[in-house]
């Protein structure tokens, strides 16, 4: 059960469009059978009552928003921006926008916008960007929330907003977008120097996730490892799935029939994301390799930009497949050319909630996926009527998934029909919804969070 809190006037309003809303409301920290993760479905109907019930619920309220970039071109960056967006537009917040680091370029709306790090200055240990946040959270109007997303935007405002004096302190609602798991545990992998690193940051972590007043997790196991990794109530850590503009994305790209390869002799496999070594993508080239002793025209189509490029053009000239892959590099809308492909791939070895994944099933391709932590099995599920799920560096079984859908037409169409109508569950309409609910409980009046 939530806090039961007098919050006044706003409120009282709250609540009543909460008695509309909140019989959902456990829909996004509970799996269902089938392992997916629902995301709070709500129709259009029901979306625009709840819009006429409580206009502007955030009205005199600001949220500020913290995050490393504002770029666009990461799923965390993506779902900041619509989540951000929508909680401005459609529920009235007064959005203040903090970024760690300058913009590559201007910001596509007029929102009052704080660089922490400009370019060319760097601070000792990031304590410049700790009290430019300070200056920052001290400033806003009040009453005010914050809103980071990430595991070290999370950490840097939670000791911002510690070294505020206490009767200027912010309710922090953090959010954590990837495997906590994954990010907080050392390895000697990468030398000692970096597992000394990650484990000041397991600590920190903690701390911080300790002091938030809520802790908001785009999948249900991330939100599972993260209660046991902090040890907080349940009823501080909640589920809400990245947005999704479906709607959009639907109506540029209408269902169609995938029985038919575009091209029998050179059917293509795509994937998006950047590239490192996180998102598998040897994986999925080595994959291709086997995919050739079939279907030898086979090609590659891979939509992204990193540091690991050298390495995976090396990885491809070794496996006898570079003339098939095409790295296209990163572009701002990649839809055109993933749906135009005959199979959609994600290598991944951690994820939080894969947006690429869910663009591509808003797209209706048919999809093959690591079962990685955490994400695709709450979008696909595990009954394969959806898509199909491999084990992390399964090369061979990436490779037989493949194959499957490529000789299969039947099934390569069932599979995209059936990821669209997926799709629905994850719009944005109900991600905000969600949100809504988490940000009331944080409006000030309430009391403090749980850490001290």
């Amino acid at each position: 059960m939530r806090r039961s809190i007098d919050f006044g006037p706003r409120g009282r309003l709250w609540m009543r469009w909460r008695t509309f809303v909140v019989s959902k409301s456990e829909k996004h920290v509970k799996a269902e059978p089938s392992g997916r993760q629902p995301a709070g479905r709500v129709d259009a109907e029901e979306a625009a009552g709840a819009s006429r019930e409580a206009p502007g619920i955030g009205r005199g309220v600001t949220l500020v928003g913290v995050v490393g970039t504002i770029d666009r071109g990461g799923g965390a960056e993506k779902a900041y921006w619509n989540i951000s967006s929508g909680l401005r537009d459609q529920l009235g917040f007064d959005l203040v926008q903090v970024s760690q680091l300058q913009p590559s370029e201007p910001l596509a709306d007029d929102r009052e916008s704080h660089v922490l790090r400009p370019v060319g200055k760097r601070g000792f240990l990031g304590l410049q960007q700790v009290f430019a946040l300070r200056r920052v959270l001290r400033r806003v109007k009040r009453p005010a929330i914050v809103l980071p997303f990430q595991l070290n935007t999370n950490i840097l405002t939670t000791v911002a907003n510690a070294l505020l004096p206490a009767e200027l302190r912010l309710a922090v609602v953090v959010n954590d977008r990837a495997n906590i798991r994954t990010k907080t545990t050392p390895t000697l992998e990468r030398g000692l120097g970096w597992a000394i690193r990650v484990f000041l940051v397991r600590l920190m972590a903690a701390w911080s996730y300790r002091r938030a007043r809520m802790i908001v997790c785009n999948s249900q196991a991330n939100a599972e490892q993260v209660r046991a990794f902090v040890g907080v109530p349940n009823s501080k850590v909640v589920a809400i799935p990245n947005p999704l503009d479906v709607r959009e994305i639907q109506h540029r790209f209408p269902a169609r029939d995938r029985s038919s390869l575009a091209d029998p002799s050179a059917p293509v496999i795509a994937g998006h994301g950047r590239l490192f070594y996180g998102k598998g993508w040897e994986t999925l080239i080595q994959a291709l390799a086997l995919v050739h002793r079939e279907f030898p025209g086979a090609r590659l189509r891979i939509l992204g930009r990193g540091v690991q490029l050298p390495e995976l053009e090396a990885v491809a000239e070794a496996a006898g497949v570079r003339g098939h892959c095409d790295f296209e590099g990163f572009t701002p809308d990649p839809f055109p050319a993933l749906e135009s492909a005959d199979v959609y791939v994600l290598a991944s070895r951690s994820e939080g909630m894969p947006n690429s994944l869910l663009e591509a099933i808003a797209l209706g391709l048919p999809c093959v996926s690591t079962d990685c932590p955490t994400g695709p099995a709450e979008i696909l599920g595990r009954d394969e009527t959806i898509g199909r799920l491999v084990p992390v560096d399964g090369t061979n079984e990436m490779a037989a998934a493949i194959l499957e859908l490529l000789n299969n037409g039947e099934t390569r169409n069932s599979l995209g029909q059936a990821a669209r109508r997926r799709a629905e569950d994850f719009r944005l309409q109900a991600c905000l919804d969600a949100y809504a609910e988490v940000l009331a409980d944080c409006i000030p009046g309430a009391s403090e969070g749980l850490g001290g």
